[in-house]
């Protein structure tokens, strides 16, 4: 009897060892992967410190031409909960999570929320619009950087992120349409500030601004052809829009080639503003495109 006991707290202990290795994050906390920094900001404005959120790509990376390192295919596997948005890059973390042991949930934010076609977009102008077949089936993925689009997505994180930890239900729920809220008077006050610029042009070296110009009534003319860097007869289209458009400034980002974008300014004499639109801070980074434009 006395060489049973031992033997008994010993599968005890190995019971609570093996509950404490099921947990997430520390202390059981649920950890959330997001795609790209921006949904950072959101998602801890829903959850406070109730979840831990990292993001699987950095601010000075491009989405569309960055490659998954094992480093971000283990962190998506040891998540929670995986929220992307449909980039490219998203395919092998999306795979190393099929591959993983543990069962992660995952939410495509461009399956839940109404998405642009830069084909049908009337807001929006590129530098090969004008060649057969040009963007038919392509969809704007930038959908974080309009207000309005964001309103919509917020409802759709309430609801994933309720589901990871129902206890906290309505806690996420408050917090989430307290987000909504400022996100309506953010749109508000950019309706009132934008006003005098609708069908005015802005000029960007990459077509991240579509959901904004579309909310707002503005025009992008994007350098480059197709996400690709502008060839030479492309930023001759791009000079022709732009002598024909009433351009209010030009736009270039941290992670793209912004020569072509440069050289458009330089022969029109045009105001150049610099944006991250990767910035962890989303609702900061809409406000300060707007007071960019207004200047």
């Amino acid at each position: 009897m006395k060489r049973l006991i031992p033997l008994f707290l010993l599968l005890i202990l190995g019971l609570f060892v093996g509950c404490t290795k099921m947990g997430s994050g520390v202390s059981g906390t649920p950890h959330v992967v997001v795609s790209i920094p921006p949904y950072i900001s959101l998602v801890k404005e829903i959850v406070g410190d109730t979840m831990t959120v990292n993001s699987a790509l950095g601010p000075s990376f491009d989405p569309h031409t960055a490659e998954a390192t094992p480093h971000q295919m283990k962190m998506v596997q040891n998540a929670d909960l995986f929220i992307g948005v449909g980039e490219g890059y998203e395919r092998k973390l999306l795979s190393a999570l099929r591959e993983g042991t543990k069962e992660v949930r995952i939410l495509e934010m461009d399956e839940k929320i109404p998405l642009l076609s830069y084909s049908e977009d009337t807001n929006f102008v590129d530098a090969c619009q004008d060649i057969s077949l040009p963007l038919t089936a392509s969809k704007d993925l930038h959908f974080w950087l309009g207000p309005k689009s964001l309103i919509i997505q917020v409802e759709v994180l309430i609801q994933a992120l309720s589901e990871l930890k129902p206890e906290n239900s309505t806690l996420y729920s408050d917090n989430g349409h307290a987000l909504i809220k400022k996100l309506k008077a953010l749109d508000a006050r950019l309706q009132d500030k934008l006003r005098l610029f609708q069908k005015k042009a802005i000029i960007v070296s990459h077509a991240s601004l579509g959901y904004f110009c579309y909310d707002y009534n503005l025009i992008q003319i994007a350098v480059e052809c197709e996400g690709k860097s502008p060839r030479p007869q492309d930023i001759s289209r791009v000079f022709e829009l732009a002598k024909h458009s009433e351009v209010v400034c030009v736009f270039t980002g941290p992670q793209f080639n912004n020569k072509g974008a440069e050289m458009v300014a330089d022969k029109f004499n045009l105001r150049v503003e610099s944006f991250d639109p990767l910035a962890e801070d989303v609702l900061a980074t809409i406000q300060k495109i707007a007071n960019d434009i207004t200047k």
